[in-house]
């Protein structure tokens, strides 16, 4: 008992850097990520709304599929070494690497280098997982929140931020200054306490290994809740790239920069709200009672901003649909955090983040080809579709993973205060 004290008695120091540092991450990425629709049109020339669709497929898809393939590298690596230096290398390389897509010359260098730059990322993944693993088992839900509250507020902030400095300031300032504010975060990280702990060599020979020894043997609860987070990126994500799209299309192009801020801004501070809500009621609800709910009205939302003419329509909708399902990632992190033991978290963490950004980076290839066929309504459309979809599949993969003996014995834990 005392044991545990110790490696949680500075959580809340933690939880302030953590929620600092990703605030200036999130916000730095945010930024200039919904303008590159624009950016492609302004400064590479790529004028067809259409071609262009299919380059921020590529965007995405490349960018996710960095990000999907080394962040269970980092995560293993933080189990061994800390997962402070996995944030340190994670906000100090994309600083350096971010403002250089400013000066692309084509659609290629830019997506090699949004490659390189989410290969190199992963910190808010660790951020989380440097919670999980120095927070009582009774607050990681508020924590989660807590700390989903800085990612939608940074979101928040960088996309107003982004739409005034592209509209006043151009494209290359913008990504210059998101190179400094992933500096600042760095520095902030520095500060954190982590009290890492190597595992004892003999525990290695305990670790079975599955699929021919390429990957840990998780629990059948883990898996599950992989395979959920991967469908949930697929589903979450696959209108995101065209937002910018959507509002070119209701304000025109010399408007669009500035608006996108705005609804953005509006949208993460939806999200922000949602993220401390959710976070809390998580330590105290069951899970389906929060998510089921959420992607009812996600599909509502989405089918009026697949059809809106309106910005005030189109920007209060979505707004409303982020109001609701902001923090929904926090209560399937939750739930991982049940089905884990601590000592594999990191490494259960990176897994999970994958799953999520294979799912995203999935979503772009399908998305692609709905915006060539249809445009960006039809993208609009079939997110709604695929969220009706996704409740069924969260009732049945939920139910059966809280069935699990292991998750059912931590989770009654962890849900009745014990430690």
């Amino acid at each position: 008992m005392n044991s545990l004290q110790d490696n949680t008695s500075h959580w809340k120091w933690n939880l302030f850097l953590m929620w600092s540092s990703q605030l200036l991450v999130l916000a730095g990425f945010a930024a200039m990520m919904p303008f590159i629709p624009l950016f492609l049109k302004d400064e590479l020339g790529i004028i067809d709304e259409r071609t262009r669709g299919i380059w921020m497929s590529a965007f995405y898809f490349f960018g996710t599929f960095g990000y999907a393939l080394f962040c269970p590298i980092w995560g293993a690596l933080s189990d061994r070494f800390g997962v402070k230096p996995m944030l340190l290398r994670g906000t100090f390389g994309t600083a350096i690497l971010f403002p250089l897509m400013a000066y692309s010359p084509n659609g290629w260098v830019l997506v090699l280098l949004r490659f390189l730059s989410a290969a190199c990322a992963g910190t808010t993944a660790a951020s989380q997982t440097l919670l999980v693993k120095n927070t009582p088992e009774d607050k990681q839900g508020f924590a989660l929140g807590v700390l989903s509250t800085a990612i939608w507020g940074g979101t928040m902030l960088g996309n107003v931020a982004g739409g005034i400095v592209v509209h006043h300031y151009g494209y290359k300032f913008t990504f210059i200054a998101c190179g400094a504010l992933y500096f600042l975060a760095g520095f902030i990280v520095l500060l954190a306490r982590e009290d890492f702990k190597p595992a004892a060599q003999k525990a290695v020979h305990h670790v079975r290994k599955g699929f021919g020894g390429l990957l840990p043997e998780f629990t059948t609860a883990v898996w599950m809740m992989l395979v959920l987070m991967g469908l949930t990126g697929f589903v979450r994500y696959f209108e995101v790239p065209y937002l910018a799209l959507q509002i070119e299309n209701i304000v025109g192009s010399k408007e669009a920069p500035l608006w996108t801020g705005v609804v953005s801004g509006f949208v993460a501070v939806g999200a922000l709200l949602s993220g401390i809500v959710t976070g809390y009621l998580s330590d105290k609800v069951k899970p389906l009672y929060i998510l089921v709910p959420v992607f009812a009205i996600t599909v509502v939302t989405m089918i009026i901003q697949a059809f809106s003419t309106n910005l005030t329509v189109f920007g209060v909708s979505r707004t409303l649909m982020y109001l609701a399902a902001g923090g929904a990632y926090s209560v399937l992190q939750k739930l991982l955090s049940a089905a884990t033991p601590k000592r594999k978290r990191g490494t259960v963490f990176g897994f999970s983040t994958t799953a999520n950004s294979t799912g995203i980076m999935l979503s772009t290839v399908f998305a692609g080809g709905v915006i060539f066929l249809s445009g960006v309504k039809g993208v609009f459309i079939a997110a709604a579709l695929l969220s009706l979809l996704l409740i069924p599949c969260y009732m049945y993969v939920i139910g059966k993973v809280m069935r699990q003996p292991y998750f059912a014995a931590q989770y009654k834990k962890i849900m009745s205060g014990k430690k």
